[in-house]
């Protein structure tokens, strides 16, 4: 009997008689690489977003510490201005005096001076003792000077503000142009300072001066500043003729009224095409004193702030330099005191200063004293000096009375 074969049989021999399959090692499997290179690519996205997340926290910590400084910033200089309104309220000479005292936040340059005021130095020697700085050549300014129209211009042009920072504070006060680079005040208004700043509206800008000599001693109070830079400027003239009940003129930046000008408060917060307006006040000659130098006792109104300005004539000649004020504390009346300009031409031309003086002219018709002759005047003692103080007598300078 025979056997049927199986119908699996051939297929197993069919199998068995080809080459044996073989399985594919794992490092040869496309889907294994496919899956390794998508978790790579999944890997290097979170990196890039972690670092992109890190770098705007980074970002957003800066720009809030910055903001923060800002805000720490504005709020000093916030209340720096408050105090400084608040200081403004009270009465000139405490402005003058606290001025220098307050404390600005970093960033802020003061007091508001250009260039600074240097604090060393001593006043010069009496004018008979050989000087003790030389004074250079006279700058020249870039044009010539034009004449200004008017009386009022020529004083407004030739009057300047002189500030001086001093070891006490800022010192305010009031200067003339006695030659197109030359501007005279009183020794007390600079103190011990070798530099000031002066300034008007023609100037433009505050305008940078060195002192080039002061002395203050034997009843002069006189100081000339070397100005560096500046515009042209008619200076005024002297002139050593003053009369008894001649109309004359002071002009200056008292500190009752500068103190009341925007453009003086623009001045001290910096900006510098900011110039207070000048004051000009009338009087007449009361009488002359016989002093050596003489002393002019008028009635034009003058202040603190007025020390150092000129007072002129009715043809804007200096007949002289304004220096002090005399309060009578039981009558309530002022008296203001100028030093004569025949002792100012003195001490100019021994400074080696050019100055130009007026042509002598007689008394005007009904004047009842004879032109100021300084040759032989009695001699200011120091006991007459003590006598003017304890009469209260006051410098008209800025700063503490």
């Amino acid at each position: 009997m025979s056997q049927t074969p199986s119908p699996a049989a051939p297929e197993q021999e069919t199998h068995n008689g080809g080459q044996p399959s073989s399985v594919l090692p794992w490092y040869r499997r496309p889907l294994l690489w496919g899956l390794l290179f998508f978790l790579g690519l999944l890997l290097l996205a979170a990196w890039l977003f972690w670092k992109e997340w890190q770098s705007a926290e980074n970002l957003k910590e800066q720009i809030a510490f910055q903001t923060a400084e800002l805000q720490k910033q504005n709020q000093a200089r916030e209340d720096f201005l408050a105090r400084l309104r608040q200081l403004l309220k009270e009465e000139p000479c405490e402005v003058q005096r606290k001025l220098p005292l307050l404390s600005p936040p970093p960033g802020i340059a003061w007091p508001p001076l250009a260039d600074g005021a240097a604090r060393a130095g001593s006043v010069s020697p009496d004018a008979s003792e050989p000087a003790a700085r030389t004074a250079p050549a006279t700058p020249q300014a870039s044009q010539p000077a034009k004449a200004p129209q008017g009386f009022a211009a020529l004083m407004e042009q030739a009057t300047v503000l002189v500030l001086a920072l001093r070891e006490e504070g800022l010192s305010m006060g009031s200067g003339f142009f006695v030659s197109p680079g030359h501007v005279v005040t009183n020794a007390h208004v600079v103190g011990p300072a070798e530099k000031a700043v002066v300034v008007n509206k023609a100037t433009g800008a505050p305008l940078p001066a060195r002192v080039l000599r002061a002395v203050q001693s034997n009843g002069r109070d006189f100081a000339v500043l070397e100005v560096e830079g500046g515009p042209a400027i008619t200076p005024l003239a002297l002139t050593t003729d003053v009369w008894r009940t001649e109309r004359v003129s002071a002009w200056g930046f008292p500190g009752a009224v500068t103190n009341d000008d925007p453009q003086f408060l623009a001045l001290l917060k910096g900006n510098a095409a900011a110039a207070p307006e000048v004051v000009y006040t009338d009087g007449v000659v009361s009488v002359i004193l016989e002093r050596k130098p003489a002393l002019i006792v008028h009635t034009a109104t003058v202040s603190q702030g007025n020390s150092g300005g000129p007072l002129v004539n009715d043809k804007g000649e200096v007949v002289g330099i304004n220096t002090f004020i005399k309060l009578d504390d039981e009558s309530y009346r002022q008296s203001s005191l100028a030093i004569v300009s025949a002792s100012l031409a003195e001490f100019l031309k021994a400074a080696g200063v050019p100055v130009t003086m007026a042509a002598p002219s007689g008394p005007d018709q009904g004047a009842s004293q004879p032109a100021v002759q300084t040759d032989g005047a009695k001699p200011v003692q120091k006991s007459d000096q003590a006598q003017i103080a304890s009469d209260g007598v006051k410098g008209a300078q800025g700063g503490k009375p």
